[in-house]
């Protein structure tokens, strides 16, 4: 192996591993003739990424054909200047030029996938093999400007067959002895690998760069990712752009009022018990498993408090959520976990729109809603329906409730377990109407394979994930440390499943999405996991959901819900925690405010273990015999730059 190199450091370096070095300026027209003289002819030629800092590339392709014995190849790779980041930063008027990447500031040549071809052809060359490296503009250095794009030009820019390749990379022989000539307009464009995309997204995502953004960025305000904080300008931006979108899109999160010691869980629990118990008591149960999911910003308040509720709703509201939907846990007249919501009522101060939706289930040891080790049963007595509806007027009259069609909006969570629903939701109905509360509006959580609120008399449904799902279970590919007989379940399967569902003729439901879930501090190895569960992966299901929500709904009707505000012993919380800050909430905001991401971001499993998880690479694609050079020689390029040592 001979290598050529101008740099004296550089050249130093490259003898500790390569055999021949030799110090040539490739910008000398001699240089070709000179390395004949000594080394004589070559299997292959390889440039990689070079020709873009030479001042005339089509003379020193012209040398490297010299070079060639009569078998051997040119093996070429360059930057591709049509990519969608570098057009974005033509967009800002400010070509983002640093010390590597695809604006290296050494740069002289720029190539398009058209100038390859023409550049080999006046050479008389053609090309025999092609392979694009594909990176989408966030796995780039460039993603900063890229962010701060408005969507509408983001999704201008990629529209171009060719806007995802960053590098082009090719084999290429004298024309008269090719087998084939390529046109590179016909090589398809393959996605990376999720591992791939994944890494090169956290990296560039988190990659400092000096030049990062000029202060008279004409894009300054805009942001289109979650990774990283978001400054307070950027949020402003997009709170004016909600504000001025009106009323759009209401989002709803469940809230749970269970963080506090009440006398029923002292029994059951032990004395002091809140659900930040469950909580602090989750371990990892894999390598890379994020638990415990532990508060940040408020730590681990007790909602006894007063301040408490008036700090969460002031940081819900500022962040695009619109009010909280509680669990009312009324059991025949007996109600549990009361006191902050009797708190929050009784509180003209807290401003902060709400709605209620009965958790109308069995509590049991297992957390499970079973009739297994039963703590509190719903019994469901003769006068319940009645006293159940009396109980919330106090609600329903509130100015902060939230209406729909100018209707208090009444969620329950299992309407299946209502002896006659119909019945139920009509003495509901006689009662709000005989006290002049007027008409209600009674919606069913679409939860434990449920999805027919209309067999109950029920007006709308809610989406409730991650109920009713039947999906791959990915746990024999993770490498739990211990017995585990739960679910692993990935996001964005979730996501899209939901997303997906077909909707009946003329059917009201309300789609609903969750940041993350994981339930093993309740659930222990019985739980279920949802791999993924990032902000960025939050964003893209929720800007689907707004965009959906305005398809299937009119102004007024358009509501969102979120699992959840603060479901911490299931890993399902807006609220800031120590892993990822405030980074569901700007992703809410986002959301919310614009579309920024046309996919999921994060699929890849954990450390997957079966090889039906192992991207395929460009070796296994094809047999040992048929090989190709390309990939022979760019391992070589690949091993020299690691500092491997390896024969010629």
């Amino acid at each position: 192996m001979v290598a050529l190199e101008v740099e004296p450091t550089a050249i130093e370096k490259l003898k500790e591993f390569c055999p021949k070095v030799y110090s040539m300026d490739l910008n000398d027209a001699q240089w070709s003739a000179e390395l004949l003289k000594r080394e004589g002819r070559f299997d292959y030629v390889i440039a990689a990424d070079v020709l873009e800092h030479v001042y005339d590339p089509w003379a020193v392709l012209g040398g490297m054909r010299e070079l060639l014995n009569n078998k051997g190849s040119v093996i070429l790779s360059v930057p591709h200047v049509g990519h969608a980041a570098i057009l974005g930063c033509l967009v800002d008027e400010d070509m983002q030029y640093g010390r590597w990447g695809l604006l290296d500031k050494t740069h002289i040549r720029f190539f398009g996938v058209k100038n390859v071809q023409s550049l080999y052809e006046s050479q008389g060359m053609a090309i025999e093999e092609a392979q694009f490296v594909v990176r989408s503009p966030e796995m780039t250095e460039l993603v900063k400007t890229w962010k701060r794009l408005p969507t509408d030009v983001k999704d201008a820019l990629q529209r171009n067959s060719f806007s995802n390749v960053y590098q082009i990379v090719t084999r290429a022989v004298p024309a008269g002895r090719a087998k084939q000539n390529l046109d590179l307009l016909t090589v398809p464009v393959e996605p990376p690998t999720q591992e791939v995309e994944r890494y090169w997204i956290d990296t560039m995502g988190g990659l400092e760069r000096p030049e990062d953004v000029d202060p008279r960025s004409t894009i300054r305000g805009q942001l289109g990712g979650s990774s990283g904080p978001v400054n307070p300008a950027t949020l402003d931006v997009l709170r004016q752009k909600i504000t001025a979108n009106g009323d759009e899109v209401k989002f709803i999160a469940f809230y749970l009022t269970q963080f506090h010691p009440v006398p029923e869980n002292d029994e059951w629990w032990g004395k002091g018990f809140t659900e930040w118990t469950n909580v602090t008591k989750a371990l990892p149960k894999y390598e890379g498993h994020y638990q415990p999911h532990l508060p940040a910003d408020m730590g681990f308040y007790d909602l006894r408090v007063p301040e408490v509720m008036h700090k969460q709703a002031e940081m819900a509201k500022s962040y695009g959520v619109d009010g909280f939907c509680y669990y009312y846990y009324w059991f025949s007249g007996h109600r549990l976990l009361e006191q902050p919501l009797d708190a929050m009522l009784a509180d003209n101060h807290l401003d902060m729109p709400f709605c209620l939706c009965w958790a109308n289930e069995n509590w049991t040891r297992a957390w499970d809603a079973g009739n297994d080790e039963i703590l509190i049963a719903q019994e469901y007595r003769e006068n319940d329906d009645l006293d159940f509806i009396k109980s919330l007027e106090q609600f329903f009259r509130d100015p902060r409730y939230i209406r729909v069609d100018n209707k208090p909006l009444l969620l329950v969570y299992r309407p299946q377990h209502l002896p006659d629903a119909r019945k139920s939701v009509e003495i509901w109905r006689q009662y709000c109407r005989d006290v002049g509360i007027g008409e209600i509006q009674v919606a069913a959580a679409l939860t434990h394979y449920n999805w027919d609120y209309r067999q109950f008399g029920f007006d709308a449904g809610v989406e409730f994930p991650p109920h009713n799902l039947r999906l791959d279970n990915h746990s024999p590919h993770i490498p739990f440390q211990q017995t585990w007989n739960g679910s692993a379940l990935k996001m964005s399967d979730i996501g899209d499943f939901y997303l997906d569902r077909p909707r009946a003729e003329g059917e009201v439901v309300y789609r609903g999405v969750f940041p993350s879930w994981d339930n093993t501090s309740r659930r222990g190895d019985n739980g279920v996991v949802v791999l993924n569960g990032t902000p960025e992966n939050y964003e893209y299901w929720l800007s689907k959901t707004v965009q959906r929500t305005c398809e299937e709904h009119g102004v007024g009707e358009r509501l969102v819900f979120v699992n959840a505000w603060n479901e911490w012993a299931e890993g399902c919380h807006l609220e800031p925690c120590r892993k990822y800050g405030h980074s569901f909430l700007e992703a809410t905001l986002k959301a919310k405010a614009e579309v920024n991401y046309t996919g999921w971001v994060h699929e890849a499993l954990p450390n997957p273990t079966s090889p039906q998880y192992a991207a395929p690479t460009q070796s296994a694609l094809r047999s040992k015999q048929q090989k190709s050079a390309l990939s022979r020689g760019f391992r070589a390029v690949r091993d020299t730059l690691n500092g491997r040592r390896f024969s010629r």
